[in-house]
């Protein structure tokens, strides 16, 4: 069975850092809306190596938060730890075009 959503929020010393686990989907909008108030900083790290999978809706969460977070308040938006399959949904969704990946 699928772990669902959650994250854990902390700031570092050069930026905020979000770490991302279980399933997004659907069930992960109120958890979108409620990091996004959290992010205040320049710059941002999604960590994303405790993330399973990503549906459609998924996406489209993650694109919307990456749209505020990077072209509505000019932060700047790093991913880090994903794997490849998500990594490749990114490149064909459009995500990359709002946030970079770091490795």
């Amino acid at each position: 069975m699928d772990k669902p959503f959650s994250f854990v929020f902390h700031k570092g010393p050069l930026h905020e850092i979000v770490h991302l686990a279980g399933v997004i989907d659907a069930q992960a909008e109120a958890h979108f809306e409620e990091l996004q108030k959290k992010i205040n900083g320049n710059a941002v790290v999604f960590d994303f190596s405790q993330v399973g999978r990503i549906n459609s809706m998924g996406i489209a969460l993650i694109l919307r938060c990456l749209k505020r977070l990077a072209s509505e308040r000019k932060i700047t938006v790093q991913l880090q730890g994903l794997n490849q399959m998500n990594a490749m949904l990114f490149k064909m969704s459009g995500v990359f075009l709002l946030a970079k990946e770091v490795r």
